[in-house]
């Protein structure tokens, strides 16, 4: 078994996850079974709707982040380092910015390029043979730029509007902090057919769910760049097609998705290193990896909300990210502490 890169060479600090709850274990295999094959069972809605009612003890955390989102974002943004209003704003679903001038920016490129020296180009997972992250889980601890850049006012204030509350980096799937590497050495099916998340899809595991991607290396047109469609295109091919009700594929083909919209309606990630991304990829469609020509490398963090649309608690561990007394209150909200005072992780 080749081992991955959080458990290869690299040492996961202690107190780095909670473990599920003992209390869950009987309900695994249940809740295993209903969200088998994305949910095919009965459906993205239906799994949705049954497991947002199953979370609904936590909603208590989406008000009190709610209240500090109304009452306090201002303050909550300027003592994150940035101004008190958004710079940049999600229009159609998503943003980019190639300024090059967001704080810390400069510190997680350099970050994420000794990362990649020294753990790109290997074989971490077995999973997607086209996409892998190779980021170790204790990175953020070694490289403390990979959470300074995406705590920062100016990262997370375009993020909260999608979800009228402070948002939370994610502690399980997608992975709230990962370096992904997409190249065609390990994929023997790299001239297609296209699978998996080099489909169409939209991200269901939470809603919403935003993404901040930042390209590490120039990535070319060739180069298997994200492609997505804005919101309200992908409010049309939902509705064309039901998407989310039971028997309708989650991972949607080229041909599909273009008998309702246009392939130049699509946007691509093709950018400079330096450009960062924000999508919201539970409502816009999206794909990526397809053949890339030179290794593709994004950082990519992942805001999701307390209350999911999954049972992923019931058996995955939970990340805790670590938390200072000099933290902002905005960072500490970010990494799952809800008392400021830092009165535990989010659970």
């Amino acid at each position: 078994m080749i081992a991955s890169p959080a458990t290869a060479d690299r040492a996961v600090p202690q107190g780095a996850f909670d473990d599920p709850p003992r209390w869950a274990r009987p309900l695994v295999p249940v809740a295993q079974a209903i969200q088998k094959e994305d949910m095919r069972r009965l459906g993205l809605r239906r799994t949705g709707a049954l497991a947002r009612a199953f979370n609904a003890h936590r909603r208590h955390r989406i008000a009190r982040r709610r209240r500090a989102f109304e009452r306090e974002w201002p303050e909550l943004l300027a003592e994150a380092g940035g101004p008190g209003e958004p710079v940049v704003r999600l229009d159609d679903g998503f943003a980019i910015d190639e300024s090059g001038t967001l704080p810390h920016l400069e510190e997680l490129l350099e970050a994420g390029d000794e990362l990649v020296d020294r753990h790109g180009g290997r074989k971490w997972e077995h999973e997607k043979p086209f996409l892998q992250n190779i980021n170790p889980e204790g990175a953020i601890n070694s490289h403390p730029a990979l959470l300074d850049f995406i705590t920062s006012g100016p990262a997370v204030a375009p993020v909260a509007p999608a979800f009228g509350y402070v948002p939370l980096l994610s502690p399980l799937l997608p992975r709230g902090v990962r370096l992904m590497e997409s190249s065609t050495e390990f994929d023997p099916g790299a001239d297609g057919p296209w699978r998996e998340s080099q489909l169409y899809h939209r991200d269901y595991h939470s809603t919403p769910t935003v993404y901040v991607v930042v390209a590490l290396r120039d990535i070319g047109v060739d180069d298997g760049p994200l492609h997505f469609l804005g919101a309200e295109d992908s409010r049309r091919l939902d509705e064309a097609l039901d998407y989310g009700a039971r028997g309708v594929p989650y991972r949607l083909t080229d041909e599909r998705v273009h008998a309702v919209v246009p392939p130049d309606s699509v946007h691509r990630f093709n950018a400079r290193r330096g450009t960062v991304l924000w999508i919201d990829s539970s409502r816009c469609y999206h794909f990526g990896s397809r053949r890339p020509a030179m290794p593709r490398y994004q950082v990519q963090y992942a805001f999701t909300s307390p209350v999911r649309n999954d049972f992923l608690e019931l058996w995955r561990q939970r990340r805790v990210y670590p938390v200072s007394a000099g933290d902002s209150r905005l960072r500490r909200m970010v990494l799952g502490r809800d008392g400021w005072a830092g009165a535990g992780p989010n659970r």
